[in-house]
Order: C-alpha cells, then sequence, then structure tokens
C-alpha cells in the first residue's frame, strides 16, 4: 500500500501537463501512486498520460466523460489507497521535496490536514507572487508550526487560509469517516470540500513553505468564467451550511460560516462587470430570499473607478498598498499616471520593480524613502483583519504616514 495517493484530474492541459507530471514522479519521495483522471479532454492529454503510464507503474490512469474537475477529484478517491491524498492541478507542479516534507511532518504530528504554502507563477512558468502574507495562509492570524483544530479559532477558522486544495495533505481515513466529498458544482467545488474538512479536523498543521507553483489565471482557466460563474461561490456556500447542519454544527459556526459567505462573495463581485454584478443580484435574492440581508455588507454599491479613486486621493501624495488584480483592472483605464499616486506597496516580493498600470511597485520600506503623506488600503482581502493590521503596522513603522479609509469603506449597497 503506498504512503500517498496523489490525485491529478486532467482536461485539456497538454502544453502543462508534462512538467506537472515530473514534478510528481521526480519526488524525493518515491512510495506514492499517481491517480490521473482524465475528464474528457480532446487536446492529447490522455495520450500523454498513458505514455508517462507505461514508463511508471505508479501510475493509475481514469477516464470519464467531461463533468469537472470535482466529479474526477471523488472517482480518484473512490480508488486511492494510500494511507494519505494530495490533489494537484495538472497545470501547476510542486517543488520536488514536497511530498517528503509534506508526509514527515503529517507523520510526526498525526494531523488530519496538513498544509503548506504556495507562489504563483505565470502562463510561462515566471514566479509572479511569492511570499504573501495573506494568501494562501493569512500570516496575521494562523498558528504556524503548531497542532490546532476549529474550536480554537471559531470566529475566524475559514480565513486562516484560502479554501484550496493542493497545498493540503489529507489523511484518507479522515475523509472517509466524515464523509467529505466534492460537489457536483463546475466551478467552486473546492470551497465546501475545503472548509468541511477544516471544521472536521482534530489535528491541522501549517507549515510556511512554499512548495507548490500555481499557474495563475491561464487561458482556458475555469477561474477565467468567475465574473460570470459568482452566483455559484453562493452555492458552494450553501453545501457548506448544509453539510455544517448535517454534522449538527452549524450553530456552534454561524458567525465563522455568515463571515466567510460575505468574504467570498465580496471578492467574487470584485471581478464582475456593471452587467454582471446586476445578473448576480437578481440571483442571489432568489436563491437566499431570507438570508442575503446577513451578507449585506459584502455588496458593493458602485464599482471603484478611476473618479472615485482620484476623489480619495485628492490633493495628498498618497501611495497605494496592494498590487492586487483588482486595482490592476482599475488601473490600466488610465491613460496617463495620476500626479498624486507616487506608486504601490506590495508585500509580495516577486511583485517589486514591476508595474501596475503606470505605476512601479515596490517593497514597504520605499516608504522611508518616497515619504507619502498616506497610505490607501486598494487589495480586496478574504480577510478582513488585513485593514487592522495595516494600520498597526504603519503606526509602529511609520508614525509620520496617515492610512486614510480603506477604499472599500463607504461603498455599500441597500438591496
Amino acid at each position: 500500500m503506498p504512503a500517498i495517493s496523489i490525485i491529478i484530474p486532467v482536461y485539456n492541459t497538454k502544453i502543462y501537463l508534462k512538467k506537472c507530471l515530473d514534478s510528481v514522479i521526480n519526488q524525493t519521495f518515491k512510495d506514492i501512486e499517481i491517480i490521473c483522471i482524465d475528464d474528457g479532454s480532446t487536446d492529447g492529454s490522455l495520450d500523454i498520460l498513458q505514455s508517462y503510464a507505461k514508463q511508471d507503474k505508479r501510475f493509475v490512469i481514469l477516464k470519464q466523460e467531461h463533468k469537472g474537475a470535482g466529479e474526477a477529484r471523488n472517482n480518484g478517491m473512490n480508488i486511492a489507497k494510500g494511507k494519505y491524498i494530495q490533489f494537484l492541478d495538472s497545470d501547476d507542479w510542486f517543488e520536488l521535496n514536497m511530498v517528503e516534507n509534506m508526509y514527515n511532518n503529517a507523520e510526526k504530528y498525526s494531523t488530519d490536514i496538513l498544509v503548506c504554502s504556495s507562489r504563483k507563477v505565470d502562463d510561462s512558468g515566471n514566479i509572479i507572487e511569492k511570499d504573501n502574507p495573506n494568501s494562501p495562509i493569512n500570516l496575521a492570524i494562523t498558528p504556524i508550526n503548531k497542532v490546532f483544530c476549529a474550536r480554537e479559532y471559531k470566529q475566524n477558522i475559514f480565513t486562516l487560509f484560502t479554501p484550496i486544495l493542493w497545498n493540503k495533505l489529507y489523511l484518507k481515513d479522515f475523509l472517509h469517516s466524515n464523509n467529505i466529498k466534492f460537489s457536483k458544482l463546475k466551478i467552486y467545488e473546492d470551497v465546501p470540500f475545503v472548509h468541511s474538512s477544516v471544521i472536521c479536523a482534530d489535528k491541522i498543521f501549517v507549515l510556511n513553505k512554499e512548495f507548490i507553483n500555481y499557474r495563475y489565471n491561464r487561458a482556458g482557466s475555469l477561474a477565467n468564467l468567475r465574473p460570470s460563474k459568482t452566483i455559484e461561490v453562493v452555492k458552494s456556500c450553501i453545501e457548506l451550511k448544509q453539510f455544517l447542519e448535517q454534522k449538527n454544527l452549524f450553530k456552534e459556526f454561524e458567525d465563522a460560516y455568515n463571515l466567510a459567505l460575505k468574504n467570498h462573495i465580496q471578492s467574487e463581485i470584485s471581478f464582475c462587470n456593471s452587467e454582471q454584478y446586476k445578473s448576480f443580484l437578481i440571483s442571489l435574492k432568489e436563491l437566499i430570499p431570507n438570508d442575503w440581508q446577513k451578507i449585506q455588507s459584502a455588496i458593493r454599491y458602485d464599482y471603484i473607478t478611476l473618479d472615485y479613486l482620484y476623489k480619495i486621493v485628492g490633493n495628498k501624495r498618497v501611495m497605494l498598498w496592494g498590487a492586487s488584480l483588482f486595482i490592476k483592472q482599475i488601473l490600466e483605464k488610465e491613460e496617463k499616471p495620476f500626479k498624486n499616486i507616487l506608486g504601490i506597496i506590495d508585500k509580495n516580493s516577486g511583485s517589486w520593480g514591476k508595474m501596475c498600470g503606470n505605476y512601479k511597485i515596490y517593497s514597504p520600506e520605499a516608504l522611508n524613502e518616497l515619504k507619502p503623506d498616506s497610505v490607501i488600503l486598494t487589495v480586496l482581502s478574504n480577510n478582513e483583519s488585513i485593514y487592522k493590521n495595516l494600520k498597526e503596522e504603519l503606526k509602529s513603522k511609520y508614525p509620520e504616514i496617515e492610512l486614510m479609509n480603506n477604499i472599500f469603506e463607504n461603498n455599500k449597497m441597500v438591496i
């Protein structure tokens, strides 16, 4: 019996697949089985899988009609023989010592779930984000190198780390005993799976090590459908609620659930255009007619526009804090830079020296040199504590710099 079953759903990722598979077969830890599920690929991905299987007996190849990654992972879990289960997407790849480190720590601490960090890469594999203190692990509030469980973090348990699959090693018996499976949703299917598992785990352990390379925002990715599928994230949260109710855990974690629902909505609607946003609001009230008021604070009144941003900046010399995809979409609409915006601060060292729209991205230390009058938070985070943490950091390190109101404050809608 292998120690770890690595489950990889595959759908039309031929150009990325070899790098993914090579990162698995060349792991320093060899006691694995590699379960690849072809989800009806039409680009030759299956041929690549079969060629690898001929050369490496650790491969198990399954085929299914195109039903989505969640269904593929369920099929993989059904036949997995490993003590632990690790997921990987077929356009991403592991560092070669990843599995060894995850397994050794899982065994050492007898974990139900072991979590590591990741970095983002572009379509060509170049690093575009690393050492992010907010994602996939919220370092401000998540215990590192310490065993913990959900009841120790009742209010924040769903905001400790991003609900992604592939940076977590799961004890198979733990998943089976709690009947944790994937949703039939085609997108956001990982949200109820990860949140449900975290709630049920008695022993969670987090390593702040970037063992995984996540190909972010690539062409053809389902993630690019998010603006037109935003209501699906609400459906995923409803499935989470149903799971919690079945386990008689909803009342105990209701506050955490409501916070997660608000955060997921606030994050996802940031990618919507005006028509997509209006459609989402209509669907939201139809889907949860009795509960939508609970997440009203997540609903934006209007979109952050250049005029709105300029009005906040005014005559002050300002640095923006956070080179997020959201603010990048706003700044790319500029024809020329606004004279009172000096640049953008970001803790992602992979972005330093690059441009976000018309503005250079700097490390936080650049505040000492550029000496702005004020800083404006422009990152939309899944954790509301980020503004509080920034306020404390500026007060401690740069007391002469004003932290202006969060750009997302006072921008809500009553529906």
